[in-house]
């Protein structure tokens, strides 16, 4: 991928014009170009939008107006959008309807940009408008479009593949499906309309929405967990309930979830990956029938693998296109012993455990889940990796964890995974830095070799203006708290050693900077928002001082401002925050 250096994005910012993803201002009565926008009579949906947004975006640049036409009988110069007759002269064949690698190229002073019909010519378009003109679709609220007197076309030759089949950026800010497309993103848990399509995966942790205990446990007990010689949905530990599971060796949980996976297709047949996966807690089954499937195998996962492979021998017959998915996670992550996963079953990954301050090859700690990783890559047809990229309990929080989110995402791509999903702060805005966080996760998941610092960089200058400077000097500041000895997991303290006051006396004052040399007050607005961890991890450490000094009063300002909801997963809630600081001594 090729980036601009982060100087001259500094410079184009100064004269550049921010944007949201309004196309209102469009003049179609400006003076047409002599280049025409060419497109085939049976372009896909998405090739037609992307021959549009190519349209306006060269117009915001530019104020040169190209028409589009729907078939190539113009002598005068072009840009040719997907694949057609006339780019078959040049010697190319058409790609299939699915591929999503794409290329660019000149002949004379026509351009061409095609790969596959569903997303790969769209994707040509935005990297064509992203590598030659310096397009930046940062988030769903924040474009930057550098300005020119008149549109230049040089001569161009690219292509360009991606890493990762299926990509999953887990970020609020990511679920915009515009900003998806436009960043190349095409996974989502949930369905949703956007650009070119996505590869959707229906829902996770299935067992009970699938076979509800108020329906059957009171009739058929023995469709769930054996605990203690006990059949139950739920166990009770320290007056806090926790989920058990199904009993996987009973033939009519079999047959009832296999019913219910087929209903679930033909209700939402637009999902490619159909989950049968356990409850979000441990407590398996104990009876002597599943247990002897343990047993045989060295691991739960044989269990689950058994079962699901079951399911999913009865869905091929019916529905031979669709996959069914499972979780390798916690109580089943060790792979199996003998049983493989057959062809249409994916399995997905879960590394919760892991260290995330360092990388997954070079952290002691996270040695037992790679060698996991390495026995499912060689018994299974998919592997999708569930990662986590934040700190669920205080998703607001400083959380250094940016050196291990490329070799992460390279190991996992090596060990023949079809899909990434990184998991964040999903419920609503403010995660730590989740702006820059969910752009950069973007360019990784599509090239797993994308130059980092470069597009941290950019972002930096593109994003933060004048400010980017210095909000790059605390960004280096935060990532330095991590040490060779460091280790963190998904949760992370706001009383733990790798925090000092030192860190936050510093990191308010480059803040204070930052804010004071913004361009303007949209620019401010985003410094503040990305300064709000710092001012929370200094009320949750100090919340009496924090009142008194004002930096509580400027966090919840932030807060009601930005529309955040969510300053953790679940119990962080944001009263919560108020009673915990107002209330303190």
């Amino acid at each position: 991928m090729k980036y601009i250096s982060s100087t001259l994005i500094f410079l184009l910012f100064c004269s550049t014009q921010l944007l949201f993803a309004d196309q209102s201002s469009f003049q179609k009565d400006a003076e047409p170009a002599a280049y025409r926008i060419i497109l085939s009579p049976t372009a896909s949906e998405s090739e037609t939008w992307a021959a549009e947004e190519l349209q306006h975006w060269l117009y915001e640049i530019s104020g040169e107006y190209l028409p589009v036409q729907r078939n190539a009988d113009y002598a005068g110069p072009k840009i040719v959008i997907g694949y057609q007759d006339i780019i078959s002269t040049t010697g190319t064949e058409m790609p299939a309807e699915n591929d999503e690698s794409f290329q660019y190229f000149s002949k004379g002073k026509d351009i061409f940009i095609y790969g596959g019909k569903q997303r790969g010519t769209m994707y040509g378009v935005f990297s064509f408008l992203e590598n030659e003109f310096g397009c930046r679709w940062y988030t769903p609220r924040v474009t930057v479009i550098p300005k020119k007197e008149k549109l230049v076309f040089g001569q161009y030759n690219y292509k360009s593949a991606p890493g990762i089949q299926v990509r999953n950026d887990f970020y609020f800010e990511a679920f915009d499906p515009i900003w998806a497309a436009r960043n190349k993103m095409n996974g989502r848990m949930n369905y949703v309309k956007q650009p070119g399509g996505v590869e959707a995966f229906w829902a996770v942790h299935t067992f009970y929405p699938l076979m509800p205990p108020a329906e059957f446990f009171d009739r058929h007990p023995e469709y769930y967990s054996l605990i203690n010689g006990k059949r139950t949905f739920e166990i009770i530990k320290n007056d806090h309930h926790q989920l058990a599971q199904l009993c996987l060796s009973n033939k009519n949980v079999l047959r009832i979830i296999t019913e219910r996976i087929k209903q679930k297709i033909r209700q939402n047949p637009e999902y490619m990956i159909y989950d049968v996966s356990q409850n979000d807690y441990y407590n398996a089954c104990e009876c002597d029938k599943c247990q002897a499937i343990v047993k045989k195998e060295e691991a739960e996962s044989g269990l689950m693998i058994w079962f699901v492979n079951q399911v999913a021998e009865a869905v091929e017959k019916e529905y031979p296109g669709k996959y069914i998915g499972t979780l390798a996670y916690q109580y089943t992550r060790k792979p199996p012993l003998n049983i493989k996963p057959r062809k249409n079953v994916v399995v997905r990954l879960c590394p919760i455990e892991a260290c995330v301050a360092h990388d997954l090859k070079s952290c002691e700690r996270n040695t037992s889940f790679l060698d996991d990783m390495q026995k499912w890559a060689t018994i299974s047809p998919q592997l999708y990796i569930w990662d986590y990229v934040v700190n669920f309990a205080h998703y607001i929080m400083p959380y250094p964890n940016f050196a291990v989110l490329q070799s992460n995402i390279k190991t996992f791509k090596e060990n023949k995974c079809i899909g990434i999903m990184e998991q964040a702060a999903y419920q609503s805005r403010g995660g730590e830095f989740s702006e820059l966080k969910a752009y950069l996760i973007a360019k990784l998941l599509w090239n797993p070799d994308t130059n980092t610092g470069d597009v941290i960089d950019d972002f930096m200058y593109g994003y933060y203006g004048h400010s980017g400077r210095l909000i790059k000097q605390y960004f280096t500041l935060a990532q330095s708290l991590i040490t060779p000895q460091q280790h963190i997991k998904i949760g992370l303290r706001p009383t733990d050693a790798i925090f000092t006051d030192e860190f936050v006396n510093t990191s308010v004052q480059i803040f204070n900077e930052a804010i004071k040399v913004a361009d303007n007050e949209s620019i401010k607005s985003r410094v503040e928002l990305t300064a709000l961890p710092v001012y929370y991890l200094k009320c949750r450490r100090d919340p009496a001082g924090s009142r008194s000094d004002g930096t509580y009063d400027k966090a919840m300002n932030i807060i009601q401002r930005e529309g955040i909801t969510h300053l953790a997963e679940s119990e962080q809630t944001i009263e919560r925050f108020k009673t915990f600081v107002e209330e303190a001594k």
